[in-house]
């Protein structure tokens, strides 16, 4: 099966892209730079070539999340780089030949909202009001006119992914690594999370099982308290968590409306992945994740 990536040069995609070369596949990487094709969703720009003998596409791109302050303009730029780099694939697949059957696509968790509380979500939950479940929707909704060209569509809701090198989890390490780690806020808040080897072997998973069809949520079976969560962090890295809570108004004054990334939190269920679509985990618990990536 010959697979094309979408933004495939950031921490996922080059994962991803390792792990389905050794597992036979054929990739090719589209990308605004450092890829086999270049496209530029923001002027509809894409090279044709790109769909060629293609089977399946793996859809990454966008914008970075929490790379930059919430400005209004930075939140259009963060809507606008989903919705434009789907619309671009969509009339690409419109217009030219092309033998593509499956386009899996990335989400994240917090189309449930930033902060849902100890609500369950579930893939039937209700979408929230806030921004980045604003974004989310958009991302979710762009890719609404793929199944009318008789396309597989899966979108997978990600929570946070753990691995090295990349995303969340050096994030995490740092504080605690020099003795200055401390919950948010409460501490109460459930933190969704996934290994970055079971987020890579869901996205497998889907290319294989035709039966999967629509949303799924990707995360860990047992989501965490962030001061569990920070607790065992700090075990496994042999390191005292002893200072003070950092309060959220603290927060919201250094990162503005962002910091709910960080003071919020979901509780999120991995039911349908696990019940409907057949996928097991290899690190059902934080603890196993940790022995793999603190070794």
């Amino acid at each position: 099966m010959k697979i094309l990536i979408t933004g495939g040069t950031g921490f996922i995609g080059k994962e991803l892209q390792k792990q389905l070369r050794s597992s036979g596949y054929e990739v090719v990487i589209l990308s605004r730079s450092g890829g086999d094709f270049h496209w530029d969703p923001s002027k509809g720009e894409m090279d044709f070539r790109a769909l060629e003998g293609v089977d399946a596409i793996i859809h990454l791109a966008g914008a970075g999340i929490a790379e930059k302050r919430w400005t209004e303009s930075r939140k259009e730029e963060l809507i606008q780089s989903r919705v434009q780099s789907s619309q671009t694939l969509y009339q690409a697949l419109k217009q030219h030949p092309h033998q593509v059957h499956t386009l899996i696509s990335a989400s994240g968790i917090g189309y449930y909202g930033a902060d849902t509380g100890e609500r369950l979500c579930e893939e039937s939950t209700e979408p929230g009001q806030d921004f980045i479940s604003t974004c989310t929707q958009a991302w979710e909704g762009s890719l609404k006119g793929m199944e009318d060209l008789g396309i597989r569509v899966v979108k997978f809701r990600i929570g946070l992914v753990m691995g090295n090198g990349g995303g969340i989890f050096p994030v995490l390490q740092k504080p605690i690594r020099w003795f200055v780690g401390a919950n948010i806020g409460t501490g109460k808040q459930w933190q969704s999370w996934i290994h970055l080897k079971d987020l890579i072997g869901m996205f497998q998973w889907a290319l294989q099982e035709k039966t999967m069809q629509g949303v799924y949520n990707a995360v860990a079976p047992e989501p965490l308290r962030q001061s569990e969560l920070n607790q065992q962090l700090a075990r496994a890295m042999h390191r005292p968590l002893f200072l003070p809570a950092v309060p959220a108004f603290a927060l919201r004054l250094v990162l503005g409306e962002m910091a709910v990334l960080v003071t919020g939190g979901n509780l999120v269920s991995s039911d349908r992945i696990q019940k409907e679509a057949g996928f097991s985990f290899r690190f059902v618990r934080f603890s196993e994740a940790l022995k793999d990536l603190i070794p």
